[in-house]
């Protein structure tokens, strides 16, 4: 009798086991797989070959996973749906050493039929082509089809300039697509340098989203760039670090990414989950400095909305010696200007300068300016709005934060000024650029805003150019002590 248990409770656990093994093995190419609603995960698939999949689907509708969306109400799959989503975990590589312009691999292709039991390209079957290693398709299940949907996966067979076989992912469900393409527009390229890069998210409203982040070099999901299996088993997404800040009410995470490559072409692919549920972002392509005379600073105690590249000076070339360096400099300039905004009766009503502005809105403003012109901001080597520069904007009494290497500068935002201007007493002087002269500040949309909202869409005020002098003045006491060199 206890021989008899043992040998059930054995034959139970075989079984099991054999149930959760199925859905990762590795499957052989021209053969045929009896598949559950779900995921299979295919490790190789060689050129040339198929995969033909046997989709009962009145056996294992109970079994079926759940899905994001789009999502159906059914409670039964006779007269409704199943969704298809084939992606592309990695395809042949080109020999771009042999030709750099060579195209990337052939699509896999996709041939589905409720009919012939192995559709392929020598049978029948309606046929699909996947774009950049993606295609979801929703196949109806008619009345009285009680066999099921027959699924092949074929994949192309290459020249001997392609090396390496497919990989790819199946899924299918009564719910949705299981594979979500990133089609969400929520995340944009900020800044790099030749070792780290820098992306943000778009201001949003949700306070604790969880972002996942895998990036890669370009070239391995080069045709294959809408595959989320492509950037998980090609990339990393390890090196990450995240930063959350809130303005108005509103939430925006800083990216850092580091320990690239110099000089190398990344694609990065983000995915948030929140309680609005999960988006995956369409993907981020940058290319690392090639340079190494700038470095990314962040986490400034004073100008703390900096969190950008910047130029190693004389004597500073680490990311802590120049966070400090130009931390400091920017906050001297600052404790000299609030000897002059401290003598100002703030708090007398009388002497009112502003209906909706006061003493702290000048100090903030002033604060963004100072920042954004004692610590510059370099632009890509390759940037259509940045200025070749090789000094500073100001007279530095400290000679070991002075720049002794050519760099490209994108220029302060001119909102900063216009932003000063109105924040601050009309009889401190300052003065902003008019439209006679012009300007090395930046336009909205090509320059330096250090976090403030610009307007894209230029008004009579930001089309002023730039000017050969900064006109700004900082007041110290009674007198102007500092006019901009440039």
């Amino acid at each position: 009798m206890f021989q008899s248990y043992e040998y059930i409770i054995s034959l139970f656990f075989i079984i099991t086991c054999y149930f959760l093994i199925i859905p990762t093995i590795e499957a052989q190419a021209n053969t045929t797989i009896i598949a559950k609603l779900g995921t299979e995960k295919i490790e190789k698939l060689p050129q040339g070959s198929i995969i033909n999949y046997v989709y009962q689907i009145g056996k294992n509708v109970k079994d079926d996973i759940k899905s994001p969306f789009p999502l159906s109400n059914s409670t039964t799959l006779l007269n409704e749906n199943i969704f298809f989503t084939i992606t592309t975990c990695k395809a042949p590589l080109q020999n771009l050493i042999k030709n750099p312009k060579m195209p990337p691999a052939n699509q896999l292709e996709v041939w589905i039929s409720t009919e012939s039991k192995n559709p392929g390209p020598d049978s029948y079957g309606h046929k699909y082509i996947l774009k950049d290693g993606y295609l979801n398709v929703t196949i109806p299940i008619s009345k009285g089809n009680y066999d099921g949907v027959y699924v092949g996966v074929y994949a192309p067979k290459l020249s001997d300039n392609y090396l390496n076989d497919y990989y790819f992912e199946i899924g299918a469900s009564s719910k949705g697509f299981v594979h979500q393409t990133p089609i969400e527009n929520g995340l944009f390229f900020d800044d790099t340098d030749n070792n780290n890069a820098l992306l943000r998210t778009f201001s949003t409203s949700i306070e604790q989203p969880l972002y996942y982040t895998y990036f890669v070099e370009s070239t391995r999901v080069n045709g294959i760039s809408m595959s989320s299996c492509a950037y998980k088993e090609n990339g990393w997404s390890t090196n990450v670090t995240y930063t959350r800040s809130e303005k108005y009410g509103k939430y925006q995470t800083s990216i850092f990414l580091n320990n690239l490559k110099n000089g190398t072409k990344y694609s990065a692919l983000v995915t948030e989950e929140s309680t609005d549920g999960i988006k995956t972002f369409t993907p981020v392509n940058f290319q690392t400095q090639s340079q190494s005379n700038c470095v990314i600073i962040k986490n400034l105690e004073f100008c703390d909305g900096v969190f950008y590249s910047v130029p190693k000076t004389v004597s500073k070339n680490t990311e802590a010696e120049l966070a400090i360096g130009y931390d400091n400099l920017a906050k001297s300039y600052f404790n000299n200007f609030t000897l002059t905004i401290d003598q100002y009766p703030c708090n007398d009503t009388e002497s009112k300068y502003s209906l909706i502005r006061n003493c702290n809105d000048c100090k903030e403003a002033y604060k963004n300016w100072i920042c954004a012109i004692t610590i510059p901001r370099c632009a890509s080597e390759d940037s259509n709005n940045g200025k070749l520069r090789d000094r500073p904007r100001i007279k530095i009494s400290d000679q070991s934060m002075n720049i002794n290497q050519p760099y490209m500068e994108l220029a302060p935002c001119v909102d900063l000024c216009y932003n000063l201007t109105r924040s601050c007493p009309a009889s401190f002087g300052f003065r902003c650029p008019d439209s006679k002269i012009i300007s090395t500040y930046g336009d909205a949309g090509s320059c330096n805003s250090l976090g403030m909202d610009v307007s894209f869409k230029s008004n009579a005020a930001i089309r002023i150019r730039s000017s050969s002098q900064w006109i700004i003045l900082i007041i110290i006491f009674e007198f102007i002590i500092l006019i901009m060199g440039i």
